[in-house]
């Protein structure tokens, strides 16, 4: 929207300007040019007429947000190739194995060499598990006093 009110506020001051000094101004070079825009803006900040530097003054601040909207769409750009270099985490994976269970997070990650299933020793027993078990030690959602 901004462009097209910069195009409007450009049009009208070529316009005033005409008017004023029987002399217009290239309305598309103000557009794409920043020195030649405010060459043009302190002309119209010179000549006493107050539709003129109302005109340029709304110009300077249309440019001023466009250009804060560039910057800004430049900042997130390169935002998000920055968060686009950060490698992905890896979710926990459930581990089915008996001996894979009760792991504090730092031990094996495969199963041994030559272990293919887990030894009858490790299958899982309806006994419940050793109060040593790591998955034991925070006690999570078990009262103060409980044992398992």
């Amino acid at each position: 929207m901004t462009v097209l009110t910069r195009l409007h506020l450009a049009t009208r001051i070529h316009l005033a300007l005409l008017r004023e000094l029987k002399r217009g101004i290239d309305v598309r070079r103000m557009l794409s040019e920043r020195d030649y825009a405010e060459e043009v803006l302190d002309i119209c900040r010179g000549i006493d007429d107050l539709a003129l530097l109302e005109m340029a003054d709304r110009f300077d601040d249309e440019s001023a947000a466009e250009d804060a909207k560039a910057h800004m769409a430049e900042a997130a750009q390169r935002a998000r190739a920055a968060l686009a270099q950060i490698p992905k985490r890896a979710f926990a994976v459930p581990q089915d194995l008996a001996w894979s269970r009760h792991t504090s997070g730092f031990g094996v990650t495969q199963a041994p060499a030559g272990l293919e299933s887990a030894p009858a020793s490790l299958e899982p027993t309806n006994e419940p598990p050793s109060r040593f078990a790591p998955a034991d030690w925070l006690r999570l959602g078990k009262p103060r006093g409980a044992r398992h």
